[in-house]
């Protein structure tokens, strides 16, 4: 290609592309344009709305609901929010990322960035154009507010009410409430004006997502609840998450009414140095299973009412050289809590537990003196800590590979390796085995109070002598 032709082939080349954009191909580059081009088609709305991520302002999800059919799912956007939101020239379209909610009932597209600004989704249905109202991203100046705070009724045990407040922003209009599985697939979606919901009583329900009558929900499954506060300009104030199972502690027992109850080791105490993680610890006896976690909503309640007591799942994983389990609770709420599990036909329940992880937070320590004079046999010796109410002390030895050694309990603050002088209740099956010379083991003290919570901790890592 000699010089002349290259000149105008670029020439050409400008000339066509900087005249595109009035011609029949033009690619709409805002949304007025886009609806300019579907003017044939019949417009409407949809369901839309948009919060910030949990703990993240600079992630932002867009929210909406794709009716059956939609096709063409698009998001738009203004550069910032001082602009004419109603003015749909203002609006960019933008390629951001999709995923679904609530096992696709509901679907989100993800968002990256600080910027505030107008936005809004648009999708093809059935020979019409839906465009959502426009949504305010207001991450940086009104966050989204998480909790997991909501009353539930259970008067009726299948037809729960939910109440709930307003949290720091009291802005909210209009409250979406979904109920979903354990997977958190979608079984019903709902809008009330009010603060609260009966499932399923839809008679202060202002609008319905649902296509058909929901399903009724089923003793002791797990089920989820989620509350969005949405404001005038669809910004979320609030999501509420908390997870839900209609059956009580005494319900559960009566339908285990064939089976012997006996009384399970249980007690609880706060994570090092974490307020806000409780971990309850249990003795399951031999082939036990189904372990649960009941508690109820705070302290101020009966404690031997077990209509009370509410089952929470939580994760439970081995603990104290494999004898113990443990619950992890992540919540600073105080409450009183219940282990039970099933073995053979006994159902085992413990007593209730107090968790105090804000007024009596578990102390953790290493201090403890180690008398070597009797080889082979170390006595050692403790003290209180900052709470003096401890009724019985729980001793626990392990291998420098954390397998059990011994296991035993004392109303004394001394305890003796191989003398059960002292001993109140002896968690061996068996007589421990003789510590080894040189071995490098770990003792873990426990200074529990009548209420079965844990107020000291003390462990410590020790070369036999």
């Amino acid at each position: 290609m000699n010089c002349k032709r290259f000149l105008f082939f670029i020439i050409f080349i400008t000339t066509f592309f900087s005249c595109s954009e009035d011609s029949d191909f033009s690619v709409p580059r805002n949304l007025q344009q886009y609806i300019d081009e579907n003017s044939n088609l019949e417009m409407d709305d949809l369901i839309a709305f948009a919060s910030n991520a949990k703990a993240n302002t600079s992630l932002n999800y867009i929210f909406y609901y794709p009716e059956e059919g939609a096709t063409d799912i698009r998001y738009y956007e203004t550069l910032d929010i001082n602009v004419d939101e109603k003015d749909f020239s203002n609006y960019r379209r933008e390629t951001l990322t999709q995923e679904d909610v609530f096992g696709g009932k509901l679907e989100k597209f993800s968002r990256s960035g600080d910027t505030e600004a107008w936005c809004l989704v648009t999708y093809l249905r059935e020979g019409k154009l839906h465009i959502s109202d426009p949504i305010l991203l207001k991450n940086a100046s009104k966050a989204t507010e998480y909790s997991s705070d909501v009353d539930i009724d259970y008067t009726t045990t299948l037809e729960p009410r939910f109440t709930w407040e307003d949290g720091t922003i009291d802005e909210n209009v209009i409250y979406f409430q979904v109920i979903s599985d354990e997977e958190n697939d979608f079984i019903s979606g709902t809008y009330t004006e009010e603060k609260t919901f009966k499932y399923y009583d839809t008679s202060n329900v202002v609008l319905n997502i649902n296509t058909a009558e929901p399903e009724e929900l089923v003793e002791d499954e797990i089920y989820n609840f989620t509350l969005m506060g949405v404001s005038e300009d669809n910004w979320v104030n609030l999501i509420i998450e908390k997870q839900f199972i209609p059956r009580n502690l005494e319900e559960y027992i009566a339908v285990n009414n064939d089976k012997t109850t006996e009384t399970a080791r249980a007690f609880a105490g706060n994570a090092n140095g974490n307020k806000e993680t409780t971990y309850i610890y249990y003795y399951p006896v031999a082939d036990a299973f189904d372990f649960r976690y009941y508690e109820t909503e705070d302290t101020t309640v009966d404690k031997t009412d077990f209509s009370n007591y509410r089952r929470k799942n939580l994760t439970s994983t081995a603990a104290l050289g494999n004898q113990f389990r443990r619950f992890s609770n992540d919540s600073s709420k105080e409450v009183w809590c219940i282990v039970t599990f099933i073995s053979g036909d006994k159902l085992y329940v413990s007593d209730p537990i107090k968790t105090k992880n804000q007024t009596r937070t578990t102390e953790w320590k290493s201090e403890v003196t180690i008398d070597d004079s009797e080889t082979l046999k170390p006595r050692f010796t403790w003290t209180d800590g900052v709470f003096v109410e401890n009724d019985r002390y729980l001793q626990i030895f392990t291998k420098e590979d954390d397998s059990f050694l011994s296991g035993t309990y004392t109303t004394e603050k001394t305890f003796k390796y191989y003398d059960t002088s002292n001993v109140v209740e002896n968690l061996n099956i068996s007589t421990p085995p003789a510590l080894v010379l040189d071995d490098e083991n770990t003792f873990t003290l426990f200074g529990i109070s009548n209420d079965n919570w844990v107020n000291l901790v003390i462990q410590k890592t020790f070369i036999v002598q």
